[in-house]
């Protein structure tokens, strides 16, 4: 009798920045190093694939980590995940744990994620292979709806989001440069001085309602100790 297998889910990592910061360094230089294109962009293929598949996952169909049979279930932490095919078994819970705090996420870059997937899987020279990473990786979270709440690359590169912009800022960039890389650059340098003044602007409003309601609370506290102060006089002078 073949045993149930209990194999929890392996999900694609980020690519390291030292690869993107390589794969850079070389363009600058006019090198194209067609071996590290397609480790980096068939990486970010890979990881957009799980990104995806722990998305649907999250929308209640997750898929079977030997076969990649789809398997629906009701988010009941017990609830156990079979595939007959496999003999593969897990506790939805124990599957969701998989790929918790992994950055799988596609909020705001579902459209951009599929266009970099139709078109990479297509395309046939190195050029345009390095053009496709580096639109993706430059592309900002709620972008098409004009919210740029935070970088794309934060899902997709190693790193803090603050530690993504700061790196895809000082990337190297030379005359022998694509020029629709040397364009892009110019875009996201753009984007980011918008998130920041956005940023900037919001942290300003939270600062002025809380000011506002320092100043509204100081007031009732005033009227509060004039009426005490009022009906404290009237008690005295009817003594």
């Amino acid at each position: 009798m073949t045993s149930v297998r209990n194999d929890r889910p392996t999900w694609a990592g980020r690519i390291p920045r030292h690869k993107i910061a390589e794969l850079y360094k070389k363009d600058a230089l006019g090198i194209c190093d067609e071996e590290l294109i397609d480790e980096v962009g068939i990486g970010l293929l890979v990881r957009i694939e799980h990104i995806f598949r722990a998305k649907d996952a999250n929308s209640g169909i997750a898929s079977c980590p030997i076969c990649r049979s789809e398997i629906t279930h009701d988010f009941d932490p017990e609830f156990l995940l079979r595939c007959d095919s496999c003999n593969w078994e897990l506790p939805w819970a124990e599957y969701q744990k998989s790929f918790k705090g992994k950055h799988l996420m596609a909020s705001g870059m579902t459209a951009f994620l599929k266009e970099y997937v139709e078109k990479y899987r297509v395309a046939r020279s190195p050029q345009e292979k390095m053009i496709l990473i580096d639109t993706l990786i430059h592309r900002y979270h709620w972008e098409l709806e004009g919210g740029l709440t935070g970088p794309g690359a934060r899902d997709l590169i190693g790193g803090k989001p603050s530690e993504v912009i700061d790196f895809l800022n000082h990337l190297s960039y030379g005359t022998r440069s694509n020029p629709e890389i040397l364009a892009t650059r110019q875009e996201w340098l753009d984007k980011v001085r918008a998130s920041r003044q956005k940023a900037a602007s919001a942290v300003m409003e939270r600062e002025r309602k809380a000011e506002e309601k320092r100043q509204k609370a100081a007031e009732k506290a005033r009227r509060n100790a004039l009426k005490k102060k009022a009906r404290e006089a009237g008690t005295a002078g009817q003594c």
